[in-house]
C-alpha cells in the first residue's frame, strides 16, 4: 500500500460503516492477526521482553483455546489465543473491549488451568509391579513461566500512580520488601486507553503494535513511521477489508455488532452507567441551587442514567432481532415499557 507522505496514517471519515482496515479489537480481527504465528511471536516478544531479560520466541505452537474440566461439574473455559514457546512457556492472550465483572479473577482462573496442564500424569503401580530403585519423584514443581496478556479497552487499575502506565505487570511480590517472590506467574495488562502517542511519535515495534491495535480501523493508509517489514505485510495483506472474502466480511460485520453491544450487556457497564448518571444528576442539581442539588440531584441522575441505558440496550437488542420477551428479560423492563421505548423511537 502506497504511503502519501511523512505524516501518513490519516484517519477515515466517520461516514463509512466499514473502514479501509479491520478493527483488531473485534473477535474476528484479533483472530485474523494473532492466528498467524509470526504476528503472535512478534507481539509477545515486544511485550514480554520489556521485563524478562533475554526473552525471545524462536518458534511457537498453538494450543487448544477450549479447556474442559475433569468432570461435568468443572467449568469450561474458552480463551482468545493460547500458544507455547519452544521452551515450554505458556502464553495466553485475551482481548476485552468492555469490562466484565471480576475480570482479574477470571485471569487467575485461567492461570489455574495452565498450571494444571504442567503437572505430569501420575503413574499408578500395579500389584505385581516391582518397587523402582529410584524413589525420586519425576516432577519437582519445576514450573515453566506463564504469561497471561490481557489487552483491554478500559482502565483495569485506576489511580494517579498508574494513569500513564500502558503496560502493567503483576507478579507475586513481597508487600514488605517489594521483592519479586516468583517470576513464573506473569499477568500483563495492556491498557490501550492510556496509549496516546501520535503516528509521528512512533519509534519501536511495541509502539507499532499498540498504535495498530488502537487505531487501525480509523486509518485510510499505513502510517509512514510504521515501516517494519512485518507491519508492511500486516497492513498490505491482513488488515485491508477489501481483501476479505464474502464469508469473512459477513463474520466481520457480526463481530462489529457484537463488540458494539458488548458494553451495554455487561452488569459492570450497567453499574458504571448508573454511577455516571448519578454524577451527572448531582452536577445538574448543583447548577440549579445547592439545596435542590442535594435533595434531588441523585434521584435525577439515576433517572437519566437508567433511561439512557435502557434506550441503548433495547434499541441494540431490537436491531439484532431479539424478541420483545427476550429484551424484557435482559433489561428487567416490562413488556409494555419495551414497546413504549420502541414506539417512541420509531416516531422520532
Amino acid at each position: 500500500m502506497k504511503n502519501k507522505g511523512k505524516n501518513s496514517g490519516k484517519k477515515k471519515s466517520d461516514k463509512k460503516s466499514v473502514g479501509v482496515f479491520i478493527n483488531p479489537r473485534t473477535d474476528f480481527g484479533f483472530k485474523k492477526i494473532f492466528n498467524i504465528p509470526k504476528m503472535m511471536a512478534s507481539f509477545s516478544n515486544e511485550v514480554i521482553s520489556r521485563r524478562v531479560k533475554d526473552f525471545h520466541i524462536n518458534s511457537l505452537s498453538y494450543l487448544s483455546v477450549e479447556h474442559l474440566g475433569d468432570n461435568e461439574e468443572e467449568r469450561r473455559i474458552i480463551v482468545d489465543s493460547r500458544c507455547q514457546t519452544d521452551k515450554g512457556e505458556d502464553i495466553l492472550i485475551e482481548m476485552q473491549y468492555a469490562r466484565p465483572d471480576n475480570f482479574f479473577e477470571r485471569l487467575i482462573y485461567y492461570c489455574f488451568y495452565l498450571l494444571r496442564g504442567q503437572i505430569p500424569p501420575r503413574k499408578r503401580k500395579g500389584k505385581n509391579d516391582k518397587q523402582p530403585e529410584d524413589q525420586t519423584p519425576a516432577w519437582h514443581y519445576d514450573l515453566k513461566a506463564i504469561y497471561i496478556i490481557a489487552i483491554v479497552n478500559f482502565p483495569m487499575i485506576k489511580g494517579e500512580a498508574s494513569k500513564d502506565v500502558v503496560i502493567d505487570w503483576i507478579r507475586l511480590k513481597s508487600e514488605e520488601t517489594n521483592q519479586t517472590a516468583s517470576y513464573k506467574l506473569n499477568f500483563i495488562i495492556v491498557d490501550l486507553t492510556k496509549f496516546n502517542k501520535k503516528s509521528e511519535e512512533l519509534k519501536t515495534k511495541e509502539d507499532f503494535w499498540l498504535y495498530t491495535l488502537k487505531w487501525a480501523e480509523t486509518l485510510e493508509e499505513r502510517p509512514a513511521e510504521i515501516n517494519d517489514e512485518l507491519f508492511i505485510d500486516l497492513y498490505d495483506n491482513i488488515l485491508p477489508t477489501n481483501k476479505l472474502t464474502p464469508k469473512e466480511m459477513k463474520a466481520y460485520d457480526i463481530s462489529l455488532v457484537n463488540m458494539k453491544n458488548m458494553g451495554l450487556f455487561t452488569s459492570y457497564s450497567r453499574k458504571e452507567g448508573i454511577e455516571i448518571g448519578e454524577q451527572r444528576g448531582i452536577q445538574i442539581g448543583e447548577q440549579r441551587g445547592i439545596q435542590i442539588g442535594e435533595q434531588r440531584g441523585e434521584e435525577r441522575g439515576i433517572g437519566i442514567g437508567e433511561r439512557k441505558r435502557n434506550l441503548q440496550i433495547v434499541l441494540n437488542a431490537a436491531n439484532k432481532g431479539m424478541s420483545i420477551e427476550v429484551i424484557s428479560e435482559i433489561t428487567n423492563l416490562s413488556r409494555e415499557q419495551v414497546c413504549e421505548i420502541l414506539n417512541s423511537n420509531s416516531e422520532e
